[in-house]
């Protein structure tokens, strides 16, 4: 199955050019790190209530039981 065979696509000169090598990303990298805030407060403050478990949904107003249909159709 020719079809499927996997080929490496040549990239063109200017593509390569304009693509950044490992050691320019991570120098990148470093120097945005270096030169950032050292500040290790957070953004957002942690509240007292912030961990407590949410409310259940309120009670449907509609009952889908089965004994609830039998007793309307007794009536």
């Amino acid at each position: 199955m020719p079809g499927q065979i996997l080929s490496p696509v040549p990239i063109s000169p200017t593509k390569a050019r304009d693509m950044m090598s490992s050691n320019e990303f991570f120098k990148s990298l470093n120097a945005t790190l270096e030169s950032s805030n050292d500040s290790t407060t957070p953004v957002r403050s942690i509240r007292e209530n912030d961990w407590d478990v949410p409310a259940p949904p309120p009670p449907s107003p509609v009952s889908f039981h089965k004994d609830h249909w039998q007793r309307a159709l007794r009536r």
